[in-house]
């Protein structure tokens, strides 16, 4: 291969890591919305803004494969006026826990 084949595909291979990382993300926040919400659900509490916020990423291995461990916040009201914060960590596309602040002191841990 020549070496002005190569830029193209250096860039095209960059761009296609990029578009796929990009696609890994928005999976990823959209499932940890659905666990959020659902834990929310199940305690008669009401998932604030229906979002989640990624907090931070670090690369893990689960099940002897390399994935990505993100952990999201969340706000949620358990009366409908007052507003507490949630934490849930994904390992690729599995939950592996989640926290919430109780209405009446203490965290409740899943």
């Amino acid at each position: 291969m020549n070496a002005a084949m190569e830029t193209p595909l250096t860039a095209i291979l960059i761009l296609a890591a990029a578009c796929l990382w990009w696609l890994s993300a928005i999976r990823a926040r959209d499932l940890a919305r659905s666990v959020a919400a659902a834990f929310c659900r199940r305690h008669g509490w009401q998932l604030l803004d229906q979002t989640v916020a990624l907090s931070s990423m670090w690369p893990t291995r689960a099940n002897d494969r390399l994935c990505w461990r993100r952990r999201y916040r969340f706000d949620f009201s358990p009366d409908g006026g007052a507003r507490k914060s949630g934490e849930l960590t994904l390992e690729g596309t599995r939950a592996v826990s989640i926290t919430a602040e109780l209405p009446e002191g203490g965290t409740l841990v899943e």
